[in-house]
């Protein structure tokens, strides 16, 4: 979600996103997701990693929303 009324403090851009708890927790879910896949075609201790990473996952609902600017990178809580 791109807030363009929120301006980059470092560098004044408007190139602004905010990342919250729904991004973290597919990427987690997700990358958990192909780890299990990867486990159970491949290399078993991938599963088991898999399995781990998405019980983690359901953590991600305690970190914090995170503004990030994509022209310069830098991070900030809105």
């Amino acid at each position: 979600m791109v807030d363009s009324w929120q301006t980059c403090p470092s560098c004044k851009s408007k190139n602004v996103i905010t990342r919250g708890k729904r991004f973290y927790f597919l990427l987690f879910f997700g990358l958990g997701g192909v780890l299990m896949w990867i486990g159970l075609m491949i290399y078993w201790p991938l599963l088991i990693a898999g399995f781990i990473v998405i019980i983690i996952s359901m953590f991600s609902f305690m970190m914090p929303r995170v503004n990030r600017c994509r022209d310069c990178g830098h991070k900030w809580k809105p």
